[in-house]
Order: C-alpha cells, then sequence, then structure tokens
C-alpha cells in the first residue's frame, strides 16, 4: 500500500538529514568532540557533516574559536526551525511508542475501592483508562474492609488511611482535603458567611465520618457550636447525595465533589479552614504488583490524582 503525503516533491529541497542531527548536537554543545561523544562517532566525522551542511546552505553555520564554536546569525536562524522540528518529532515518536506499548497490554485488574470513592471519583473517570488500556479488563468492587483481610481477592485498592500488613504496600495517592459544602439553592434560603451562621444549619454526617465535623470545627475556632440539627447516614455517598438535595451542609471531601462542584451541584461557602484527613492511599496486592495490567492500572490512577484540581473557589 502506498501513502500519499503531498510532500514528495518537496523532499528534495531538504538538507541532508544527518546533517542536520549533526548539527543541533554541535550547536547544544558549542563543540564538536562534545557532539562526537553524544553521537558515538569520530571528531571528523563531525566536522564532515556540518561542512557538508554549510556547503549546501552555501553559508558558514558556526564561527570556530579556540575553544568550542558559536553560531553564526544564519546558524541560529536555522537551530530555531531545527530546534522545533526535532520536538514535534520526539513528541510524536513518544506518543506512538505509548499508543503502542497501551494496546499491548492485556489482562484483568480486580479494584477494591470505597464505595464514594467509586461513585464520586473513580467511575466518571474510567473510561478514560479503557480508551487507553482497550485489552485491559477492570473489576469494580467496593467494601471498607482492610485489604489485607481480603487476601487474594483484589489486586489494587484504595483506602483511608495508610494500611500495613503482610501481602500488602500502601502509598499515598493524594490528600484528603475537606470543607463544608452544600446547595446553591440552601445557600440563598440561608446565607453563610461565617463560621457562626452554621448554627441556623443542618449539619450531615456519616457513620464513618461522626469525628470529622468536630475535628473542623476545633480548628475554625468554634469547638462548641451548636448547630440546629443532626443528620447521619449510613454511608457517605448518602451523605454527599443529601447535600445535593439541600438537605444540610456537609463536611465533604474535596476530591469527590469536583464535579459537583463544576457543575454547580455544591458550593463551599467557607474558605477556610480546609481541613485535611486521613490521605487517599493507593493499597496493592504485593503479589501482582508487577502484573503489566496492574502497574498500568497503577500509574493512570496516580496520573488521575495528580492532575485532579486541588483547590476551589468559595461561594
Amino acid at each position: 500500500m502506498q501513502i500519499e503525503t503531498g510532500t514528495a516533491k518537496g523532499r528534495d529541497r531538504l538538507p541532508p538529514l544527518n546533517a542536520l542531527r549533526n548539527f543541533e548536537a554541535v550547536a547544544r554543545h558549542g563543540s564538536f568532540a562534545a557532539a562526537a561523544a553524544e553521537l558515538h562517532v569520530t571528531h571528523w566525522a563531525v566536522g564532515k557533516q556540518i561542512r557538508l551542511l554549510e556547503d549546501w546552505f552555501g553559508v558558514p553555520l558556526f564561527e570556530r574559536r579556540a575553544r568550542g564554536v558559536a553560531l553564526t546569525d544564519e546558524g541560529t536562524a536555522l537551530l530555531n526551525d531545527v530546534g522545533h522540528a526535532f520536538d514535534r518529532l520526539a513528541t510524536g515518536a513518544a506518543r506512538l511508542r505509548q499508543d503502542q506499548f497501551t494496546r499491548r497490554v492485556s489482562g484483568t485488574v480486580r479494584v477494591n475501592v470505597l464505595v464514594s470513592f467509586a461513585l464520586s471519583w473513580l467511575l466518571p473517570r474510567l473510561a478514560d483508562f479503557h480508551a487507553a488500556y482497550p485489552d485491559i479488563d477492570v473489576r469494580v468492587s467496593t467494601t471498607s474492609r482492610k485489604l489485607r483481610y481480603i487476601g487474594d481477592a483484589f489486586d489494587i485498592g484504595v483506602r483511608s488511611g495508610h494500611e500495613q500488613g503482610a501481602g500488602v504496600v500502601s502509598r499515598t495517592l493524594m490528600a484528603d482535603l475537606r470543607a463544608p459544602a452544600c446547595s446553591p439553592a440552601l445557600l440563598r434560603r440561608q446565607p453563610i458567611q461565617t463560621v457562626a451562621d452554621l448554627r441556623q444549619h443542618t449539619l450531615l454526617h456519616s457513620a464513618s465520618t461522626r469525628t470529622a465535623w468536630p475535628h473542623w470545627l476545633r480548628e475554625a475556632g468554634a469547638p462548641d457550636l451548636q448547630a440546629a440539627r443532626h443528620v447521619e447516614f449510613e454511608h457517605a455517598y448518602l451523605q454527599l447525595a443529601a447535600a445535593v438535595e439541600g438537605l444540610g451542609v456537609t463536611l465533604a471531601s474535596l476530591p469527590l465533589i469536583g464535579r459537583d462542584i463544576a457543575a454547580g451541584r455544591l458550593v463551599c461557602p467557607i474558605a477556610t479552614p480546609i481541613w485535611q484527613g486521613p490521605d487517599y492511599t493507593l493499597v496493592t496486592n504485593t503479589e501482582r504488583a508487577n502484573d503489566p495490567a496492574v502497574m498500568a492500572f497503577s500509574q493512570w490512577l496516580t496520573q488521575m490524582a495528580d492532575t485532579a484540581p486541588a483547590a476551589f473557589e468559595p461561594a
């Protein structure tokens, strides 16, 4: 099969490409000898390529000095164009190599995460992983149990706080920063401008976050604040859903409400303090840590966490 690029006639106008490679190396190092060492050729071979290029253009590209060389004005202009071309070529090559690598990786990854993390953070991003690794089957399960007690029923998981024990290794995935959050409609009915305004509101809790509000209120300088009402839910994701529906104010994990804030379903009315709970940690089954599919998912999770928004605009 022949591919028409529309540039065939222009190829005879290109300078010798190997000579360009030598030129770029000499320009970076300011030395024929250093360029020769990088390219694994002799000093004489580099000089020959530079003379070939100068003859092709009909202008000197370097000024020869006692110690090394310096670009002429023509050489400086050429380096700018050659540098951009090499950068684009390197970017395209890296992308192609990555695409080929990801399409070669196959297998199954068993992922166990907290329910709230699955619903609010992982599932909305999972299509991105499937697009990058179409041959990896991801099986998601949810539980709040310590992963070391699950044994070999998982490959990789996300938990709140580090886990230690035989058969597992954990590392920080991202910080769990928390701040009050509520629906815009609730805020319009009953504004919150200071911590004291929370006395007029219902504070939302979950069974796993009972101590979160007391921690935050102590840091806010109001440990004895009495809210109008307290409502507790069995799961944190129900607590977040209740806040979206305008049932009260929740102390929300900011990584979990990024989409809700962006969509206008939730707002954070108080900018400070930001309380940090236990970090979200990536927990790996040591027996599966070197599996290519598990490694790919671990790397992808880390990249997603690193690029997730870390800040918010207070309402």
